[in-house]
């Protein structure tokens, strides 16, 4: 009985120590930011400072996990695990993370979702290290490998700057140009439901476009569902063959803060001289998260899916006209 109870107490240490940490990374490297950002701090400080954390974990989702998962590794590491067990312990700890960045910190329920894939693997293969490393009685000169694991972590967030990127998608209306402008520059309200998975478990998706006219200068809204409004500019305009609009405000909500920001957009539209319209829709924006390529890849599949509502729309009421 006691050395059950001795074995939970291990299995349960571990799962707490790994969230601690998780915990501890993020209020350190929240801290830092904070800091830079309050008055009197002077610029080559928090120029050093944010580079500092930009560089080491924030907002990386690599070493952190796998930071977890080595610290859960070392309290499990006199229980003879099996891997099967590493797996399902790790399950449960994973879970943790983001239930509890959802409720006490407000976090977006999308962004936890679109993190929990890269948090667990990093996180399980840090269990799996932390096994090797803690398993046999050289386990200190078995750490030297972390040194190298942190270099390789760091080179990531060093190399991989912050840059804009361009999301591009175009469709076939089959209504003239002039008929299908009418609803480029603003478009009512979009009625039908959103069928993409992730606006169907809470990612806002785009409803109307309001502007104060087709001439530069005017002042736009894209309204998104649960009240999210992308204030923009008009910056440049083509009656019929383009319209480019700045970005000039975007909403305070969990699933953007820290993690992306929104530049411009753009709709081109191209006459086929048979009564067809290709109509393109481009988006700007820089990424803030990493690792780069695996975050990079839903932010195009997100925005993706914005441009095709929207243009969807917009093919459907121009070729009602017809």
């Amino acid at each position: 009985m006691q050395a059950r109870t001795g074995r939970w107490l291990r299995v349960i240490t571990g799962l707490v120590a790994a969230n601690l940490l998780g915990v501890a990374f993020c209020f350190i490297f929240g801290a830092l930011f904070w800091f830079t950002s309050q008055a009197g701090v002077q610029a080559t400080a928090q120029q050093w400072i944010t580079a500092f954390a930009v560089m080491a974990v924030w907002p990386s989702l690599v070493l952190v996990p796998m930071a977890m998962g080595i610290a859960a590794a070392y309290f499990w590491r006199s229980l003879s695990f099996s891997l099967g067990e590493y797996f399902l312990w790790w399950i449960v700890t994973s879970l943790i993370s983001p239930f509890g960045a959802y409720f006490a910190f407000k976090e977006g329920a999308v962004c936890l979702l679109i993190g929990f894939p890269i948090l667990f693997v990093c996180g399980l293969a840090g269990v799996l290290l932390g096994r090797l490393l803690f398993k046999s009685k050289t386990a200190t000169i078995n750490l030297s490998v972390l040194p190298v694991l942190l270099i390789a972590t760091l080179a990531e967030g060093k190399m991989r700057q912050d840059q804009r990127h361009v999301v591009e998608d175009r469709i076939l209306i089959k209504a003239p140009a002039n008929q299908v402008w009418n609803y480029v520059v603003s478009f009512p309200g979009i009625d039908a439901a959103a069928d993409y998975w992730l606006n169907k478990v809470g990612l806002p998706s785009p409803l109307a476009t309001t502007c104060q006219g087709a001439f530069v200068g005017a002042a736009r809204e894209c309204i998104f569902s649960d009240g999210l409004v992308f204030k923009e500019r008009v910056s440049e305009i083509t009656p019929m063959r383009l319209l480019t609009f700045e970005i000039v405000e975007q909403p305070r909500n969990p699933e953007l803060l820290g993690h992306l920001t929104l530049h411009r957009g753009q709709f081109q539209l191209i006459d086929n001289n048979d009564g067809t319209t290709t109509l393109i829709g481009r988006s700007w924006y820089t990424l803030h998260m990493r690792p780069l390529w695996y975050f990079d890849w839903w932010t195009r599949d997100v925005t993706s899916h914005v441009h095709l509502r929207v243009m969807e729309h917009i093919k459907t009421l121009s070729e009602q006209e017809r």
